[in-house]
Parts: structure tokens; C-alpha cells; sequence
């Protein structure tokens, strides 16, 4: 069976040729190349793994629990590729993502894992005081393009722990608030304090205008920080947040 994971763009492999290995450099891929080199899928139905229909409500469902995946799959027997929905082999999930984090480490010092976050340029902004006892998810985006995928999987993983109202999401962005309205409409931050036209922000957290997702825990030390919108991030702050 041949599997192709939905919106993964990070490429990276290892081969193996008479005891001789070559190891080929990660890189990234626009959404456009990657649609390049993806499967055509003709048949819009979603299946399981048997083969059977799931109706695309229950289908999103169970994505939204990160049990389950989307994957382009050609079973065997069968000429076309088809939607499958998978469940999560966790061990391997946590495995690969354990090897992934290295590459997507922001290089701000003020981002370091372990750290304690520094609010005081979010202080101008924002009422910092609210943010006694609770974690904080800072989201800095860039405009719409290439990481739909990723926000969509970070309002899923925020909606399924919001009710504990034990952390606080914050959008920012330096685009100014008509360029930041139309990144929103296009691909929705959800259950978030948006703080637009914050060049001062992404100046003092070094972010080099890059999506970046800091995730503290409620004494506000940095627990997780990712940039460039790598396909581990929602699942792992889905994870984190059940862990508060």
C-alpha cells in the first residue's frame, strides 16, 4: 500500500546503497509544489481502511480528535488513489516528530525552550495581568498563504481544550489591520486575542517574519516553540494543552 500523507512539506530520506549511506537534506515546499507532485484524486468520497464510505461530518470528527489522519492511499488492486482515514500509529507519530523538531527551532534566544517569556512587549498590547495562572499559545503569522492546514489543525486543538479556560491564545502579526482582515477571512485564527500592525512584537521576539507557535505552561515557561507551520504542530499542542 502505497501512502501519501495530506500537507506534509517537509521532505527528508535516507538511502541505502551497498553499505554506503546517503542522507538527502530537508527542505521545505510551497502548498503549489506540493500539488505538483501529488496524487490526482478523482473520487471525492473519504474511506476507512477496509474500504468502506465514512461520511465526510464523521470523517472530520475523527481527524479532530488527532487519532486519526487524512492519507492518499492506492490500496492494493485498485489503479486510483483514494482519501483514506488512518488511525495515528502514536509510537511512530512521536518518533518522527522527536527527529523533526531540531529543524524547526526558532532562532530567537527569547524563544529557547525553557525559558520564561518575556511579556513585557506584549504589555502595550494587551492586559498581561489576565494572563496570571494560565498558559500562553503566541501564533505569529504571516498572511494566509501555505499554512491553512496548520491553523486549521491549531483552532482544533485549541476548541478541544477551551473549556478548561486554562490558557490564553494570542495572534500576532506586523501586516496592517485591512492586510490582517483579509489573511483571517481567508484562513481563520479562532478562540484568539488578534494583535495586528505588531511589527514591534516580531521585532522584540526575533521571529524574522516567520509563522511561529510558543507555547508556555501556566508559570509561563516556554514549553514548545516551532516555526515555518511544520505538520507536528497542531497534534503537538493539542497534546500539550490536555496535559494543563
Amino acid at each position: 500500500m502505497k501512502k501519501i500523507l495530506i500537507a506534509t512539506f517537509v521532505l527528508s530520506c535516507s538511502v541505502v546503497f551497498a553499505q554506503q549511506t546517503v542522507v538527502v537534506t530537508r527542505s521545505t515546499m510551497t502548498g503549489a509544489e506540493f500539488a505538483r507532485i501529488a496524487p490526482k484524486i478523482t473520487d471525492k468520497k473519504i474511506y476507512d481502511q477496509a474500504g468502506n464510505v465514512v461520511d465526510s461530518a464523521r470523517a472530520r470528527q475523527m481527524i479532530k480528535t488527532f487519532e486519526y489522519e487524512m492519507w492518499q492511499v492506492k490500496p492494493a488492486g485498485q489503479t486510483e488513489y483514494k482519501h483514506v482515514i488512518i488511525r495515528v500509529n502514536r509510537a511512530a507519530e512521536d518518533k518522527r516528530d522527536a527527529g523533526d523538531k531540531q529543524f524547526f527551532w526558532p532562532k530567537s534566544n527569547r524563544l529557547a525552550e525553557g525559558t520564561t517569556l518575556d511579556l513585557s512587549a506584549l504589555a502595550k498590547h494587551i492586559d498581561v495581568g489576565k494572563l496570571g495562572g494560565k498558559a500562553v499559545v503566541l501564533l505569529f503569522y504571516i498572511g494566509a498563504s501555505g499554512y491553512k492546514n496548520m491553523y486549521d489543525g491549531i483552532n482544533d486543538a485549541v476548541d478541544n481544550s477551551i473549556d478548561g479556560h486554562k490558557f490564553e491564545v494570542i495572534a500576532i502579526t506586523h501586516l496592517d489591520y485591512a492586510s490582517a482582515k483579509t489573511a483571517q477571512k481567508a484562513v481563520p485564527i479562532l478562540n484568539a486575542h488578534h494583535v495586528v500592525d505588531a511589527q514591534d512584537l516580531t521585532d522584540f521576539y526575533e521571529t524574522e517574519r516567520h509563522a511561529v507557535i510558543v507555547i508556555t505552561n501556566t508559570q509561563h515557561q516556554i514549553i514548545y516553540a516551532a516555526k515555518d507551520g511544520p505538520v507536528m504542530v497542531p497534534r503537538t499542542l493539542n497534546k500539550l494543552l490536555k496535559t494543563l
